[in-house]
C-alpha cells in the first residue's frame, strides 16, 4: 500500500473522554497512512501529546467540545495553513459541520475532502431546515463519506449520498478490555457480595436507556431476589433517574457508582457484571445509538449483553448469534430478555463467546485501520486526477 498524507481536522479528540474521541485516537494510532490531527487545546493536552507518536497541532477552536462560531475563523486559517504546509492527500473532517470547512477549500482548490458520520450528528438536523440544507451540501459535495454503521449509511443514503462514496469504517475494542477475576475491593465498596449484577455503563441520558432498566428492575427482582443494577457512568439524567428508583421502590437495588476514567479501570467494571445491558432507544428529537461500542467492550470482557432494538446497535449485537435484543420502549421486554439469560445457562455460554470472539477478531483496532486505509487509499486513487486538473488554472496563474 502507498503511504498517503492525510490530515485529520477532529471535532473531539483525547484527552477528552468519549467514544468519538476514542474512535479517531486509535485511527491515528493504527493507521499505516501518515495522518496529522488539528485538535483543540485542552488544560492537559500538551503532556498528552508528547506522548504520541504521530503530529497534532492544537488550538482555540472549540470549547467544552462543542461548536463555538466565534472559533470557525480561526479553525479555518489554520486548515488552509495546514494545507499549504503539508499538502495531504486528503482531509477527513470529524465532525458533519466543520466539513463545511472542506466545501469551501474544496471550490477554492480543488482539495477533496472526507466527512466522518455517527448516526447523531446527521439525525439531530432534521429539525432545522436551512441548517440541513447546509448539511446535505456538504455531504453530497465530499469526495468521501465514512459511516460508523450501516445504520449511519442507511441516513447518509436519505440525504442523496451516492452510496459508492460510502465507507463503513466501524469502532474497534481496546485489546485490554477482556476477563479477569473480579475486583474484590469494588465487590466490598459496592456490596456486590452474593449479588447477580446486571451493568450498564454509558452517560446517563435518556437514550441510553437506564430509566427503562430501572422500571424492569419490580418484575426482575421477583425472579431473581439478589439482582443488582449497577449504573457506571453521569450525566444530566442522574437525579431522575434516581428518583425513579425511588418511585418504584428498587432503591436498594439500584447502585450510581458515578463516572469511570482509564480502560483498565472501566474493565474491571465490566468484570462484575454478570450481564451487561444498554437498552438504547430513538428519540423523536433524533438522537439515536449510531452504534454502541460498550457492547463489545462487554463482550470483550466475557459477559453475556443485552441491546436495545435501534439504531446502530442491532449491529454491534447480533440478535441469538453474539447477544439478545430488547424492545427498548419495555420494561416488560427488557426484564424477559434479562431472565432468560440468567435461566439458561446453554444459550448464556453459547453467547457470551461467540461475542467475546467477534469482538475479539472483527473489532480490533489494528482491522478497523486496515479498513481505513484500504478505504482512503482507494478514494485517494479516484480523487488525484481530478484534483490536479483543479489545481492546474491555479498554478498556471502564478506563473510570469
Amino acid at each position: 500500500m502507498d503511504p498517503k498524507k492525510i490530515l485529520l481536522v477532529a471535532g473531539v479528540f483525547p484527552p477528552g473522554i468519549g467514544g468519538m474521541q476514542n474512535y479517531y485516537y486509535n485511527l491515528a494510532v493504527h493507521t499505516k497512512h501518515e495522518m496529522t490531527v488539528l485538535a483543540s487545546e485542552y488544560a492537559d493536552s500538551e503532556a498528552f501529546d508528547r506522548k504520541q507518536k504521530f503530529k497534532i497541532v492544537r488550538g482555540a477552536f472549540l470549547r467544552n467540545e462543542k461548536a463555538d462560531l466565534r472559533s470557525w475563523g480561526r479553525l479555518f486559517r489554520s486548515v488552509r495553513k495546514m494545507l499549504k504546509q503539508d499538502e495531504p492527500d486528503v482531509t477527513v473532517y470529524g465532525y458533519v459541520l466543520i466539513g463545511f470547512i472542506g466545501l469551501l477549500l474544496r471550490y477554492i482548490s480543488g482539495r477533496p475532502y472526507v466527512v466522518s458520520t455517527h448516526g447523531m450528528d446527521l439525525l439531530m438536523f432534521r429539525r432545522f431546515p436551512g441548517l440541513n440544507q447546509i448539511v446535505k451540501l456538504i455531504l453530497r459535495k465530499a469526495d468521501g463519506i465514512m459511516a460508523n454503521s450501516e445504520f449511519t449509511k442507511k441516513l447518509l443514503g436519505d440525504y442523496g449520498v451516492d452510496p459508492r462514496k460510502i465507507g463503513i469504517v466501524y469502532p474497534g475494542v481496546e485489546s485490554h478490555f477482556n476477563r479477569q477475576p473480579k475486583d474484590q475491593e469494588l465487590v466490598r465498596r459496592y456490596g456486590l457480595e452474593g449479588k447477580y449484577v446486571i451493568l450498564s455503563v454509558g452517560r446517563l441520558v435518556t437514550r441510553k436507556g437506564q430509566d427503562r432498566v430501572i422500571a424492569a428492575m419490580p418484575e426482575i427482582l421477583e425472579q431473581i431476589p439478589n439482582a443488582v443494577y449497577l449504573i457506571v457512568g453521569d450525566g444530566p439524567d442522574r437525579k431522575r433517574l434516581e428518583q425513579l428508583a425511588k418511585d418504584n421502590g428498587v432503591e436498594g437495588a439500584v447502585i450510581f457508582a458515578g463516572s469511570v476514567s482509564g480502560s483498565d479501570r472501566l474493565n474491571a467494571f465490566y468484570n462484575l457484571g454478570d450481564q451487561f445491558i444498554m437498552a438504547c432507544r430513538q428519540l423523536t428529537k433524533g438522537d439515536a445509538e449510531g452504534f454502541g461500542i460498550v457492547y463489545l467492550e462487554a463482550a470483550s470482557a466475557g459477559i453475556p449483553v443485552i441491546a436495545g432494538r435501534s439504531g446502530g446497535a442491532t449491529e454491534a449485537v447480533l440478535d441469538g448469534v453474539t447477544g439478545l435484543l430488547a424492545d427498548p420502549e419495555s420494561p416488560a421486554d427488557i426484564a424477559a430478555q434479562i431472565i432468560r439469560f440468567q435461566t439458561d445457562p446453554a444459550l448464556r455460554a453459547r453467547l457470551t463467546e461467540a461475542g467475546y470472539k467477534r469482538a475479539k477478531t472483527e473489532f480490533q483496532h489494528g482491522n478497523v485501520a486496515e479498513t481505513f486505509d484500504v478505504y482512503i487509499s482507494r478514494l485517494c486513487s479516484r480523487t488525484a486526477p481530478s484534483r490536479k486538473r483543479a489545481e492546474e488554472p491555479a498554478i498556471g496563474k502564478l506563473r510570469p
